[in-house]
Formats: structure tokens, C-alpha cells, sequence
């Protein structure tokens, strides 16, 4: 690579990206309840920013792709991060809760720009090996933004969360100014609407997308909103809880590496999936019946796995066999599909605990 340094530090700023859009997650919830909202509004809080992802993804991907100004939207991510969670620190409320998380999935939206400039760093025939080297930040960055958040809440309270994502947006945001933005280098293509027509067009996209979005869904709306008041009603303190959130996130990552390098040999990849799922519903039935939390550490560690499986079988099913001009609008639909679980995953199970019960909620997130 001839921009070692640019790489490094791009990497870096991916890291404080994760760190920005997680340091809060695992408390919201906790947070949520103790302003007294009832799980309808937690759900919809915590759901929203699958909404804003839904309806930003693909645009910010085909508009960065014309307008050929990759960092800018980036900056403009951190920008809005940072206006937002100081507003919900300093006048914690429902209303700055929703903007918080509004901006969470616009932040979060842009990604997929993330992607695209790093792996100009390495040019056209790397571009596979530089998405992989990324997917690491996603884990590794999610793990530290968890756990400095959990330290920080732990010490100080919930809210306080907040401001480490802020922190870490800061430094990003004045570092993403000694980044080169190379992907717009004598790229003068005209985009071509025939291609988001015919990724749209696609059957095996929307059933892929399905699939997705129905693994999402019960992981957002257990593991990132119900399941840490689980834990709390067992006794945790915002430092379990984020251990809790990191225990899933270090499996879901170890299941993801062993698909390519030993499920799909063994087993392959429809039966991956299969196991995968299956795992993660018979796990999900059972945590809110967990009778400590040791036991519900271990049903957190291999619902983790589970999901681990089968969402890297549909994200690898997405691409699969797709030319490389048409991967990032495929990438951009498939993402933008499958944010609607990151919505309907927390309301969903938070209207069927309001209206029937927390075990309810769970057997039916677990049977689909």
C-alpha cells in the first residue's frame, strides 16, 4: 500500500466512528425507564434510527457516487452526532432522546462511505481485502465504545454516556482533515440509473434482504433493548451491562470469522444459515427465564453466535457473483432493506410486552 499513513489513520477514524455510535447504546434503555417511559416509547426511541437509516442509506450512497465527495458526508456525519447528544446531555428528555438516535442513524448511514474511501486507499484489485480489514473496526470499535461508556456511566450515570460519544466524534471529525479523499481522483463516470433499476428489480435481493432484516430485528429489539433490563432486574450495573452488550459482540465477531474459514467448508452455506437461526430463536425464547446473570451472560454469548451466522450468510449472499460496478448500489439497497428491523425489532417487542408480557414478547421474537 503506498498510503500506509493515510490507511492508518483512516482506520483509526473508523474506530472513533463505532466508539460514537455505541458508547450509549447498552444504557438507553435503563436510561429511558428511569425517565419513567413505558417499553412503547423505549422500542420507538431505540427503533428510530433504523427508520433514518432506511431512508438515508441508499441516498447518501448514490448521491456521494454523483457528487464524487466522499469525505464531506462523512464530516457531516460526525457534525450532526455531536450537536445532537450534547442537546440530549443537557436537556435529557424524549424528544432529545429521538433526535439523539435520529442522528445516530444518520451518522450511522454514512458508513457505507467509510467503505468506499478506505478501499480507495487500496485500489480497484484490493478492494475486497480493505472491506474485510474495515469489518474489524465495526466489532473492535463497538467493544471500546461499549466499555468506555460502561466505565463512564457506571462512575457518573447514564446520561454521561453521551458525551463520550461526542468526545470521540470531536477527534474524529478534526482528524478526518488529514485525510486525502482519493476515491474522487479522475473518477469522471456518469452514474447509471439502469443499475439502482435493475438491483431494485432483483427477487433474490428482497427475500436475501428479508432474511436480514428478520435476524436484525430480534437482535436490536432483544439485545440492544430489552434484554439489558433483563439484566437489570437481575442486579447489573451499567458496567454489566455493557459486558453484556460486548459478551454478544465478541461471539457475533467470532462466528462471522469461523463462516469463511470453517462452516461454510463444513457445512455450507444454506446449512450455516439454518443453524444460525435456529440458535438464535431457541436462545431468545429462553433469556427472559434466565435466573441470574451468569446464565443469561451465557444465552447473551450463544444467541451471539447464532446471529453471528446467519447475518454474515446474507450479507455474503448479497454480493455473491455481482460485478463490481454494481456492488455498492446493491450493498446501499441491501443495507437501506434490512435497517427496517433496526425499527421494528425494539417496537414491535416493546408493544407486545406493553400489552401482554416480557416472556410473550421473546417467544414470539424468537419464533419468527
Amino acid at each position: 500500500i503506498n498510503n500506509r499513513k493515510e490507511t492508518i489513520l483512516f482506520f483509526i477514524i473508523s474506530l472513533l466512528f463505532f466508539v460514537t455510535i455505541t458508547a450509549f447504546d447498552p444504557f438507553i434503555s435503563s436510561y429511558a425507564k428511569d425517565l419513567g417511559f413505558d417499553s412503547v416509547i423505549i422500542g420507538s426511541i431505540i427503533g428510530i434510527s433504523g427508520i433514518v437509516a432506511l431512508l438515508t442509506r441508499l441516498p447518501i450512497g448514490v448521491f456521494s457516487d454523483m457528487l464524487h465527495k466522499r469525505r464531506l458526508f462523512i464530516q457531516m456525519g460526525l457534525l450532526i452526532t455531536i450537536v445532537m447528544w450534547t442537546l440530549a446531555f443537557f436537556i435529557p428528555n424524549a424528544t432529545t432522546l429521538y433526535l439523539g438516535k435520529i442522528s445516530d442513524g444518520l451518522t450511522g448511514s454514512t458508513w457505507v462511505i467509510y467503505n468506499v474511501m478506505f478501499a480507495s486507499y487500496f485500489g480497484v484489485k484490493e478492494a475486497a481485502k480493505a472491506v474485510a480489514i474495515l469489518g474489524v473496526a465495526s466489532p473492535v470499535g463497538s467493544i471500546l465504545g461499549t466499555t468506555i461508556g460502561a466505565v463512564v456511566a457506571n462512575n457518573y450515570g447514564y446520561r454521561y454516556s453521551f458525551l463520550v460519544a461526542v468526545a470521540a466524534a470531536i477527534l474524529a471529525l478534526v482528524l478526518t482533515f488529514f485525510t486525502k479523499d482519493l476515491s474522487i481522483k479522475g473518477v469522471k463516470v456518469k452514474y447509471d440509473k439502469k443499475i439502482l433499476v435493475e438491483q431494485i428489480t432483483d427477487k433474490k435481493i428482497w427475500v436475501i434482504s428479508v432474511l436480514a432484516t428478520i435476524a436484525l430485528m430480534v437482535t436490536i429489539g432483544t439485545r440492544d433493548t430489552f434484554t439489558p433490563l433483563v439484566a437489570t432486574d437481575l442486579g447489573a450495573n451499567p458496567l454489566m451491562i455493557g459486558m453484556l452488550a460486548n459478551t454478544h459482540l465478541i461471539i457475533y465477531g467470532l462466528a462471522a470469522g469461523l463462516c469463511g474459514a470453517l462452516f461454510y467448508k463444513k457445512i455450507g452455506l444454506m446449512n450455516t444459515a439454518i443453524l444460525g437461526a435456529v440458535l438464535q430463536g431457541v436462545i431468545i425464547i429462553l433469556i427472559p427465564y434466565a435466573e441470574n446473570l451468569t446464565m443469561l451472560f451465557l444465552l447473551q454469548a450463544f444467541q451471539g453466535f447464532g446471529y453471528g451466522l446467519i447475518f454474515t450468510v446474507v450479507t455474503s449472499w448479497a454480493v455473491e457473483n455481482i460485478p463490481e460496478i454494481k456492488q455498492s448500489t446493491r450493498m446501499g439497497l441491501f443495507q437501506s432493506l434490512y435497517s427496517a428491523g433496526m425499527f421494528l425489532g425494539p417496537v414491535i417487542i416493546g408493544i407486545l410486552i406493553e400489552v401482554f408480557s416480557r416472556s410473550t414478547g421473546y417467544l414470539i421474537m424468537g419464533a419468527l
